[in-house]
């Protein structure tokens, strides 16, 4: 990781950590722990390169997500989920809300940890505990992912 001047004032950086940040949107919350940063001397954190949030939500969505217990969905006006391993209608209200963590290593960056907090279904005939769909949970990643930047106060870019 290399230095990078401030994107608000010029001043020198260096990699910190931030400690945590967090944001829901719908149903989803997500919380990010000792993520690498840039921090310049006046206290404005930046990402480490300009691609950085792209290359986490991408990683978010296409590695670790896909690995999360999930169901189908079906209908485009009128929706409904089946369970992805018995295809027996899910409930509509869920069981709970269960967090799933990840350690993600992106570069040459040390490890930070993201949770995702999302509404769990338990099917009613193999009692398979999962998430709605993916496709669900993709639709929001991004908007809730941005939203814990802008509460850590990092800007894009």
């Amino acid at each position: 990781m290399h230095n990078r001047r401030c994107i608000r004032c010029r001043g020198e950086t260096k990699p910190t950590v931030l400690k945590s940040a967090a944001s829901e949107s719908n149903s989803l919350a997500l919380r990010i722990e000792r993520m690498p940063v840039l921090t310049c001397p006046e206290g404005h954190r930046q990402f480490v390169t300009a691609d950085f949030p792209r290359w986490l939500v991408e990683h978010l969505m296409d590695e670790d997500e896909a690995k999360l217990p999930s169901g189908r969905e079906e209908g485009m006006l009128f929706k409904h989920y089946r369970c992805g391993k018995c295809g027996t209608d899910l409930a509509k209200e869920p069981e709970r809300r269960e967090t799933f963590g990840f350690d993600v290593a992106l570069l040459d960056l040390e490890p930070f940890r993201i949770e995702l907090t999302a509404p769990v279904y338990k099917c009613p005939k193999c009692s398979q505990e999962q998430l709605h769909s993916l496709k669900e949970v993709r639709s929001h990643t991004p908007q809730v992912l941005g939203e814990a930047f802008r509460a850590a106060e990092i800007p894009p870019g």
